[in-house]
């Protein structure tokens, strides 16, 4: 029989149906939706910016796909793509990185205010205990003195830790370079954002002064406060403590830190209280304490803050710093900085130590 030159029709449906088949069969690549290219540049313009640091850890695809709100699988693709490009580079069992290195630290430069070098001042004493905790760790240490002209030059290769130094800390966050500041806070800005600190809680300090002081006297006011330098936070902080307890307090500040500056004020503040005086630190206790003693005039409940080395020799009540907290907790930054720490910085507030004594 001979075949038909016409093979039978197929009705409408069944081509229908098997141009279906043949679609799914072989897909077409779906194109990149405008959200997650969105995504990959912003990420690209952040590597490549004058912001990115070159060894800085760089966020997991778990926490990519947190912030931007997409699945863990486009996450993990966008960084595997940007590695690619060679913007980011993968650490075996460690995580992600930006590309480059950033140059190896060798130790440590210490920047310390000049008033550092004043044998019993706090500065003194921070710095004795913290170089020797460091050279007992075989840390390189570099010391390198400011004063109110002057910035020390930061070294790349030596991790910067400052006291009562912040232009250092403002060059290192502008170098965009770690750093540790001692007893302040970090400078703001994004550059900030490197800058490890350990301060105390100075507000918290001054509220403890005027509780003992109340504790101690048994009145609720009738107190004087003498602070430190008018544009110093710490100050500020310290006498905002107080005042949050006491109301009526009378409050004088002084040019300065130093015992020089506190004797300026010294009979005024013994006048102005005859309940209990707080002084900001110790070096202005110093001063009250000196000048009612050499007038043979009684002396109310003193207050000091700091605890430095002072405060012994005088047998001054004081809120004192954790000094020996405060150096661990420096020393333990410093050594996870030196072994290749990139993380974020660290910011730590440590609480104060009253610590009591009986002024002879």
């Amino acid at each position: 029989m001979k075949p038909s030159p016409h093979p039978p029709s197929i009705p409408k449906e069944s081509v229908d149906i098997q141009t279906d088949i043949l679609y799914f069969d072989r897909p077409m690549p779906r194109s990149r939706s405008l959200r997650i290219a969105s995504i990959k540049a912003a990420l690209v313009t952040r590597l490549r910016g004058d912001f990115s640091r070159p060894g800085g850890r760089f966020l997991s695809a778990r926490a990519l796909a947190a912030h931007f709100n997409v699945s863990y699988k486009t996450a993990h693709t966008l960084l595997g793509e940007l590695r690619d490009e060679g913007l980011l580079q993968r650490r075996a069992a460690s995580g992600t990185y930006l590309a480059g290195e950033h140059p190896a630290l060798r130790g440590v430069q210490l920047c310390f205010h000049a008033r550092a070098k004043r044998a019993g001042s706090f500065g003194a004493h921070l710095m004795a205990r913290l170089e020797s905790a460091l050279r007992g760790r075989k840390i390189e240490v570099l010391r390198a003195w400011a004063d109110d002209s002057r910035t020390p030059r930061l070294r790349p290769e030596y991790y910067p830790v400052a006291w009562e130094c912040r232009p250092a800390m403002q060059a290192a966050a502008e170098a965009r370079c770690f750093g540790l500041c001692l007893n302040d806070t970090p400078p703001p800005g994004v550059g900030g954002g490197l800058i490890d600190a350990i301060s105390t809680d100075d507000f918290s300090g001054g509220a403890c002064a005027a509780e003992l002081l109340k504790t101690r006297t048994g009145r609720t006011g009738g107190f004087a406060v003498l602070g430190g330098p008018r544009d110093d936070a710490r100050s500020q902080r310290r006498i905002a403590g107080f005042l949050a307890h006491v109301t009526d307090a009378t409050v004088v500040s002084a040019e300065s830190w130093f015992v020089e500056a506190g004797r300026k004020h010294a009979a005024a503040i013994l006048a102005q209280s005859a309940a209990g005086v707080f002084c900001c630190n110790d070096r202005l206790a110093e001063a009250v304490l000196a000048y009612g003693r050499s007038t043979g005039r009684p002396l109310p409940p003193i207050i000091g803050f700091d605890n430095a080395p002072i405060a012994r020799e005088l047998g001054l009540t004081s809120v004192g710093i954790p000094w020996e907290t405060l150096v661990d907790q420096a020393v333990a930054l410093v050594v996870a900085r030196l072994e290749g720490d990139s993380t974020p910085a660290k910011h730590i507030t440590l609480a104060h130590e009253l610590v009591l004594r009986i002024s002879a």
